[in-house]
């Protein structure tokens, strides 16, 4: 009975750590803020491109039954000439490949975000795609089946793009 007790108060505190944080994760580099728990991990890769250097930043956020990400890629700006839905269809073709998924739904959401669903085996998936300027946002989350979608809605709607710093005002000099 008492180890029951311990094990429901152990499950309790997991939850609490990984999901009830106070919060949002802010990545000012990223110019971006997420419901993403303080253990989150971040790697950054860059790669070499005809068009240029091509350089990613992901943060990973292994909760229990999910894997929460928000990764930006900056493009050379001639990838931009290439046009939208190349990079889009590209983005979305990369993100099934890595997970071993298949697109279940592909939405065009307004001019600079389009959205995947998608399921992998004994996973169901989201990801938005968000593209500004340069930057291409993905924004995905990847649960076990039994995780309620409710969560995974939440951390979707969670994640905004900030305003670059102002620029700050010049010291003044004495007369």
């Amino acid at each position: 009975m008492a180890n029951q007790r311990w094990n429901l108060s152990l499950g309790a505190l997991l939850w609490f750590t990984t999901v009830a944080w106070a919060e949002p994760y802010v990545s000012p580099d990223g110019r971006f803020s997420a419901d993403l728990s303080p253990a989150t991990s971040c790697t950054t890769s860059q790669s070499d491109s005809p068009l240029g250097a091509i350089v990613t930043t992901v943060f990973l956020d292994k909760q229990p039954g999910r894997f929460l990400t928000v990764s930006f890629t900056d493009l050379p700006k001639l990838a931009i000439l290439a046009g939208r839905e190349r990079i889009f269809d590209e983005a979305r073709d990369g993100m099934l490949q890595q997970c071993g998924g298949t697109q279940t739904a592909w939405q065009r959401q307004d001019a600079q975000t389009r959205r995947l669903l998608y399921s992998a085996p004994g996973h169901r998936g989201e990801t938005i795609f968000r593209l500004e300027k340069y930057r291409l946002y993905v924004v995905d989350v990847r649960s076990e089946i039994s995780v309620k979608p409710a969560l995974d809605s939440r951390f979707l709607q969670s994640f905004k793009i900030i305003s670059p710093p102002a620029a700050s005002a010049p010291v003044p000099t004495d007369p």
